[in-house]
Parts: C-alpha cells; structure tokens; sequence
C-alpha cells in the first residue's frame, strides 16, 4: 500500500476538455435556454451503479438559485431562481439537465422565493414576495406543469416570511406556510388541493416550518424556540429552546424528534408518549448553523462554524439519540478572508449517510458539498463554483440537489448553479465490481487516474488530481459493506 500511495500522488493531471452547458437567457424572446460552452460535466464512463456521479450541472449567467427541492421519489428536482429573471424550475433528476418547464415570478419581482416538496408524491410547494408587499403561496405538480395548480395569498398585513417558511409533507397531504405582520406569525395549514384546513397566530417572528413525512406534526423555528404543533387542531405539544435565533428548527420524517441550533445544538425525542431533551451540545465560540435528523429520529448530523476565527472552522457532528452520545465527529480548517459559513445539513432515512455544505474557504480546502457515511468518512462531494444557498437530499440517500450562486457568498456577482448529484456506490473503490477490494482495484484506478480520464475524478471537481487519490484512498481504506 505504500508504493500504491506513493506512486499514486505523484499523477497530477488536469481535463480540460470543452463541453456544452446550458444556461437561462431572457431577451425579447422571453426566457429560453441556451447552449454555451465550457469545462466538461464530470460524467463518468463507469456504470453509475457503481460509483457517485454529478448528473448535470446548470448554469444561470443571471438568477442565483435560492432553494432547492427533490420530489416525486427524487425523480423531480425543483428549484427557485432569484435576484433576476425570478422563476420556479422543474427539472427531471436523471435527465439531460434543462428545465421541463418554469414558472415566471419576473413580473411580481419577488425579493425572496422559497420552495419544498413532496419526496414521495408530485407537489411543490412556493413562497414568494416583494420587500413590504404580500406573501403568496403556489402549487405545482409535473402533471400541471408551468401553471401553479391553486394559489394562496395572505392578508396584506402580512408582509414578511423566510425561505424555509413553506412545507409539503412526503406523503403530499400537507402544506404548511407561514408570514409574519410584524408582531405575530400566521401559520396556515393546507390539504394537498389547496384547502385552507387550520391556522394559528403566535408572537414572534418565523422562518421556517417543516412536516412530519404524514404531515400529522410540524415543526416551526419561532425565534430560538422549535415548536412541534399537532396539525390537525394546532395546538403545541412541546417546544426546545436554544440558545440564540437564526437557527432553523428540524422534524424527523417519522414525527419522534426534534432538533435545533444556535450557539449550542439541542435534540428531543418522543419516548413513551412523553417529550424529552435526549441531547445537548455545545462548542466553544461554535454556530450550530446546520441540524439535520434521520428519518427514522434516531440520529442527528450537525454542521458548526466557528465565529471568532473567521468562520473557518467547520466541524461535523453524528449524534446517537438513543444515547445521547457523539458517535462520530470531524474538523476541517479553512484558509484565507472569505467565510467558510455553514449553510445546510440533511440525513437519510437510517442515519447512515449525511451530506452538509458551508460556503467555502479561500484556498478550497474541502469541497462545498460533503457526503459523509456514518463514521464521518467523506464519501462523496461537490466542489462548486461559487457559495451554496440550499440543498436537499431524497430520504434513501441516493440523490443531491444543491443550489448556489456562482460566485463565493462573500464577492459580488450574478448568476447562479444547480447541480443534481447521484450516491448509489455499494461499493465505489470496488472499480471491477467483484465484490472485493484489491490491488486490481488499485490498478484500474491508476489507469484512469494516468489516462486523465474523468472516471477518476472521485471529488467530482473536473480536475485529475491528489485530492482525487486522497479520496479514492480514503473509500478503499474504509472497506465495503
């Protein structure tokens, strides 16, 4: 193994091929896509069932992509373009990268759009409006197409929501939006057709809302407090407290707990019926921006920066909250002036596969977007262009959107990516697929890796290089299953 790393890290290649892209333009023939060329999609010549792969990434010269979501079993990716040529795309997952359709805001010109999805059933869910104007909420369905399938407004007192302020339950029963008057929060609870099923007035501001995966129990951030409400009569059952607002409030699809952030990090699970603070987490000087609980309740992932050292800092965090213990954690330093903040976190259904992004540090020291196995291996990654604003993840682990701009958050400029990434690697080292690992294995990476072949982009960046070996080395060390 130590000739096999030596020679391994003195491959350096890069790909530099052209390849076509797509971007969005409006002109005077309204909004279409184009063709443009540029650096390769990291496609692969491998099966896809046997390693990670970018799907396809696309690009916007003008709208940055504010929020992302997976639906229709991840076969749906939607997205929500902002800052210019406001609109709502739908994407397929698997296919060739352009938009089955979209949705013009242009004319409304929303200062902020927010979207979710239903993960198992075909309904996305928007909430957008203008600075001091009134707070809509649309539908859509693959079905229905570029035109929302029932709309809601809410009074005009309402002038002010967050991105995360709209919620569709995985099942698709529910939808739930909130807007604030400057006082009190409203929170409206919707069946899948659009009927206006409750609502309830709270003080306080809210960002953000989100469904039990039967939409029985929503969760909502309520300044530093998540508050967990039975849907069908409103009423609050429980709420965890933090320390510091800003964070966003989490449900695990399966309703059992509950998990957010702040300057500590804080999660509570249904045990026999009664509510109970399994865990509570602290770093010094640590912003637990990013929470996120696997399906099933059981295990929370979280992401922190730390705000007294440029925001550079960056640590993982796997919570076992049947215990209540740290089972896994890791730390990365960033370099340079840019800040490295934490931006979102997701868990799948089991609590075995976790995937995180932060805005990125000057000298790229990690990738953006990082997957990560349980025992905090990196497993998969995306090294975007610019800074990340969302991401989401299908509830088996398989399948990542991820919105950004396309520069870092910190430096001005317009123009936005969205990439659409697949996970379905039983065993990604395993490059002759016979189900074990070994010096064949090896040798077929170094002749990728010699070749300058793409398949041997294993950080998915689109340059052959040791960060591609350092990766490829970390997988074969940690074995298959």
């Amino acid at each position: 193994m130590k000739l096999t790393i030596t020679t391994l890290v003195a491959l350096t290649a890069s790909a530099s091929a052209q390849a076509v892209r797509h971007i969005a333009v409006t002109d005077d023939r309204g909004i279409h896509i184009e063709e443009i060329s540029g650096t390769p999609e990291p496609t692969s010549i491998l099966d896809l069932e046997s390693r990670s792969t970018l799907l396809w990434t696309f690009v916007d010269g003008a709208s940055i992509t504010e929020s992302v979501a997976l639906g229709g079993n991840a076969s749906e990716s939607w997205v929500a373009h902002a800052l210019n040529d406001e609109r709502i795309s739908k994407f397929e997952t698997t296919g060739p990268g352009t938009p089955d359709f979209f949705y013009s805001l242009l004319a409304e010109n929303p200062s902020v759009i927010g979207i979710d999805a239903a993960a198992n059933a075909s309904l996305c869910a928007a909430i957008s409006w203008a600075t001091g104007s009134t707070i809509t909420v649309r539908a859509f369905t693959a079905a229905g197409g570029g035109t929302p399938v029932w709309t809601y407004t809410f009074e005009s007192e309402y002038t002010n929501s967050g991105k995360r302020a709209i919620a569709v339950s995985a099942d698709g029963s529910r939808v739930a939006a909130c807007a604030y008057d400057g006082t009190k929060t409203k929170l409206v609870v919707f069946d899948a057709s659009g009927t206006e099923l409750n609502s309830t007035l709270f003080d306080g501001f809210t960002p953000g809302v989100e469904l039990s995966a039967d939409g029985s129990r929503l969760v909502v951030t309520n300044g530093p407090v998540a508050r967990l409400f039975d849907t069908a009569t409103l009423t609050e059952q429980f709420n965890l407290p933090v320390s510091g607002s800003g964070g966003y409030a989490r449900i695990s699809a399966d309703g059992t707990a509950i998990a957010d952030g702040g300057f500590n990090v804080r999660a509570a699970r249904e045990v026999s019926g009664k509510w109970q603070v399994v865990y509570n987490g602290t770093g010094s000087q640590s912003w637990f921006g990013a929470v996120a609980l696997s399906g099933d309740g059981m295990t929370l992932f979280s992401l922190s920066h730390n705000y007294a050292q440029g925001y550079l800092p960056n640590e993982h965090r796997v919570v076992d909250l049947l215990t209540g213990t740290v089972v896994a954690s890791s730390t990365y330093t960033g370099t340079g002036s840019q800040q490295n903040s934490v931006v979102k976190a997701e868990a799948n259904a089991d609590g075995t596969r976790f995937v995180c992004a932060s805005w990125g540090d000057a000298g790229n020291t990690e990738p953006e977007v990082r997957v990560y196995d349980r025992d905090m291996n990196l497993i998969g990654s995306i090294d975007t262009e610019g800074s990340p604003f969302e991401l989401d993840m299908s509830p088996d682990g398989r399948y990542v959107l991820v919105g950004s701009k396309a520069v870092h958050a910190n430096q001005f400029g317009s123009g936005g990516r969205t990439y659409a990434y697949e996970y379905d690697a039983p065993c990604a080292p395993d490059l002759n697929s016979d189900g074990d690992l070994d010096f064949f294995d090896v040798q077929i990476f170094l002749n990728l890796f010699a070749s300058n072949d793409l398949a041997a982009d294993f950080n998915n960046d689109l340059v052959i290089d040791f960060f591609d070996v350092q990766m490829y080395l970390n997988l074969f060390a940690a074995g298959c299953p």
